[in-house]
């Protein structure tokens, strides 16, 4: 993994001319960022994505293998996110604490979370910005030689947690009055981000924070005007992306804005927005109280982790090997038998040996297409952000640009586009579905073949394969065929349940698959565990921080309430679903919902 990514990093920063210098200075030595480009050397996850960032770019798009022990560092963060969002200072130093014992401590990036996590305790043990001010400061100097101010304006590039503790600095200064010049200086670290940050992916991660922070000043100035505009800016990006953080405090602010403006017609707009999201926060138990802070620490990670102890152990049970036979000529048995409870690290060399006794080739780890090229990944986003938009002449026109960018002797490649190329015959009619599914299926066993243990899902899929799964689910309702359909979701999600990630950690096809799941229940008439998987997927929106899709699960969960016979309930779910979908201006699914919602309840929406 860590071999392509540095070569990725690479051939990104020589694209750009950016020196080694200005890339590793405060993160890693010249040497050291020399061998990770060359593959050289491994380095820690958090580490990596630190060097990506700077150069603004996110590894969300990415498949990356961890061992157990990295993926525990990684959860823990999700638990110190939450702690800070509920004010548990007592969880919030367990964590802490817990954390430090997984990470490398002799790295800057680590001590400075570390003492961000300790700044924060002053925030939420006594909302003491002065101490936090302090400790934000001192945090960021182990990667930042000098002022952040002079940083900005000298074009020194930055990573995303070094930005996010600049929102705190600046948060916590207009908390304690300390305003004179913090306007100016926003101003200049807006305009590094848009500057920088050219990946959307990884800019929507601080962008809309800055311009909540720069609007507050701007309203304090009486600067109307340029508050909402400011504002506007911050709600592209969450829309662009369809993240959540921080849509209701950004829709708040629009809120006061357009009220000192007198844009009455926006505002009623606005205000529904917001019922919408408040209506989404309600029903996943989650807080209402407006929390900038943890909206500064939380992440909006899009990425996808495998466990590489769980891989091993899946694919030989599934292949009905034996340890003593797997591990023949390889390592010892009792090496292999921690490496599978998750107790010892795999070394690298020997995963892939082993992975490739049982007939994986899977030294390189990726997002649906396998390159060196990460403008290649950024248009496999675009590509799949172009249907739930109508896109779809948009979308072909990606599709033949990516088939022509990557190498289609490899097989994931191979895989991805044919799986793409069938659905578009499919969509055209061409091919029937029943065909369609051949094929798909023949696309699937390229790298996930039928196993001896006979189980339709025997391993955790990557993205490619899940979307396979999920494209013969689909077909399989479209022929009526919905218990069979019904059958490849719960074994999916049997899947995902039985692996350590969290769902968290499997966004992208969590996505999809609840809302489809919970459709497909409803239609079949399972209305308790359509109920269920429902709940469950507006949560898993609310952990990934995606607002866009949750309005589909809404939409779907109202049918299942209008077959309890609760009208009052279904229109709610209803109502505020197509509220949320037109938020992230997605008009042809807003479009449908619209006049599904007038022909069901006899009058309009709006």
């Amino acid at each position: 993994m860590v071999q392509q990514l540095g070569r990725m990093l690479f051939y990104e920063r020589e694209k750009m001319g950016e020196t080694q210098r200005n890339i590793a200075e405060g993160i890693i030595s010249i040497p050291e960022l020399s061998r990770v480009e060359s593959g050289g050397m491994e380095i820690d996850y958090f580490t990596l994505q630190a060097l990506f960032e700077r150069l603004g770019k996110s590894v969300d798009k990415l498949e990356l293998a961890v061992s157990s022990n990295e993926y525990d560092a990684i959860e823990y963060r999700v638990g110190i996110e939450h702690s800070i969002e509920i004010r548990d200072l007592h969880m919030l130093r367990k964590l802490r604490n817990k954390y430090s014992k997984y990470n490398e401590q002799k790295r800057p990036i680590h001590k400075q979370y570390i003492t961000m996590l300790y700044a924060m305790e002053w925030y939420v043990g006594e909302c003491d910005y002065a101490s936090c001010l302090y400790w934000m400061e001192q945090a960021l100097a182990y990667t930042l030689s000098e002022d952040w101010r002079q940083k900005v304006r000298t074009r020194q590039r930055l990573c995303n947690q070094e930005i996010k503790i600049m929102l705190v600095i600046a948060y916590c200064q207009w908390k304690l009055g300390d305003t004179g010049g913090l306007d100016e200086d926003l101003e200049q670290l807006g305009g590094y981000i848009l500057r920088y940050y050219t990946d959307t992916e990884e800019q929507v991660k601080v962008y809309p924070h800055w311009a909540w922070l720069l609007g507050q000043l701007y309203l304090e100035q009486n600067r109307f005007e340029e508050a909402y505009a400011i504002c506007r800016r911050g709600m592209s990006s969450l829309i662009e992306t369809g993240s959540l953080n921080p849509m209701r405090e950004v829709l708040e602010l629009e809120e006061v804005c357009l009220n000192r403006l007198g844009k009455e017609v926006e505002l009623t707009q606005c205000r529904k927005y917001q019922e919408a999201v408040r209506f989404l926060y309600e029903v996943t138990g989650r807080h209402l109280e407006s929390n900038m802070m943890a909206a500064f620490m939380k992440s909006t990670f899009q990425g996808e982790f495998v466990i590489t102890n769980e891989l091993v152990r899946d694919l030989r049970e599934a292949k009905g090997v034996s340890q003593e036979e797997l591990c023949e000529g390889i390592c010892a048995q009792e090496t292999l038998s921690k490496i599978e409870t998750g107790s010892r690290s795999p070394n690298k060399k020997n995963l892939y040996r082993l992975l490739k006794k049982m007939g994986m080739e899977r030294e390189n780890y990726y997002g649906f297409i396998e390159t060196d090229k990460y403008e290649l990944y950024e248009k496999v986003r675009e590509y799949n952000r172009c249907f739930p938009k109508g896109k779809t002449e948009e979308a072909r026109k990606l599709l033949d640009e990516i088939e022509k960018g990557i190498d289609m002797t490899k097989l994931v490649n191979k895989q991805f586009v044919g799986m793409e190329r069938i659905f578009e015959q499919t969509a055209q009619n061409f091919i029937t579905r029943e065909n369609a599914n051949k094929q798909l299926r023949e696309m699937l066993y390229l790298t996930m073949p039928p196993m001896e243990s006979n189980k339709m899902i025997y391993r955790v899929p990557f993205r490619t394969e899940y979307m396979l799964w999920n494209k013969i689910a689909i077909n399989l309702r479209k022929e009526d065929r919905v218990e069979e359909a019904v059958h490849v979701y719960e074994e999916l999600m049997k899947c995902y349940k039985r692996s350590k990630v969290i769902m968290r950690f499997h966004a992208v096809p969590g996505m999809s698959l609840y809302i489809n799941y919970t459709g497909f229940l409803e239609v079949n008439n399972e209305l308790k565990e359509a109920m269920e998987v429902g709940k469950e997927g507006l949560r898993h929106c609310m952990e990934c921080c995606r607002g866009d899709l949750a309005g589909d699960i809404l939409a779907n969960l109202s049918l299942v309430y209008g077959k309890q016979g609760l009208p009052a309930v279904e229109e709610t779910y209803f109502r505020y679903g197509y509220y949320l979908v037109s938020l992230y201006d997605r008009k042809n699914e807003a479009s449908k919902l619209q006049k599904a919602y007038e022909n069901k309840f006899h009058k309009l929406i709006d």
